[in-house]
């Protein structure tokens, strides 16, 4: 009986041990990414330039109600926490609000981002483009087609991330992200 509870005893060690080597190998392998993409935000950051004034977020998000405002922070938050189920839901109930709110297109453009963070590409397309639609006038058209060509590129439909990439040139040319689509089709 003590023998089997020892021998046990030593596989469960044996088992803890490479359980923490593999969580360790994992951990830097994360840290290394994380560094990666810090670096890329930096970079980024660097062709952007330094931003102007408040966030557009900021500044409309005064201008609606508080239980929508409470819903679409919520919302935001859980995307944030990479809640993207309940991000979505959340943005979709403030939408069902406030369907004509000064954020209706912002929430809109975070329903396409948490899409795209799930790989749920064509649902994140289908967004983009409703909100490219729906809201010909919105400072998120740039960011939407510039995603569309980022989601299309990934997918390997070269000839579709460049039609995007050139949307936001041709449309929104000194915006930051015509930059960023110049520097996809260099």
């Amino acid at each position: 009986m003590l023998a089997s509870q020892n021998k046990e005893i030593a596989e469960l060690r044996i088992d803890l041990y490479t359980k923490s080597n593999e969580l360790s190998e994992k951990l830097e392998m994360l840290n290394s990414r994380l560094s990666d993409t810090e670096s890329q935000l930096t970079h980024i950051s660097a062709k952007l330039g330094p931003r102007q004034g408040p966030a557009v977020d900021t500044l409309d998000i005064s201008q609606i109600s508080p239980e929508a405002r409470l819903i679409y922070e919520s919302a935001y938050l859980n995307y944030v926490k990479g809640n993207y189920t309940e991000a979505i839901d959340g943005f979709n109930n403030y939408l069902n609000i406030s369907p004509d709110s000064p954020l209706s297109d912002n929430a809109l453009y975070w329903i396409g981002e948490s899409y795209a963070a799930m790989g749920k590409r064509q649902d994140a397309v289908n967004t983009f483009q409703a909100l490219v639609k729906r809201y010909p006038q919105s400072s998120k058209r740039p960011s939407a087609l510039y995603k569309m060509g980022i989601i299309y590129e990934e997918a390997g439909d070269n000839q579709a991330a460049q039609y995007y990439y050139n949307q936001v040139i041709d449309n929104f040319p000194n915006s930051p992200e015509a930059t960023l689509a110049r520097d996809k089709l260099q």
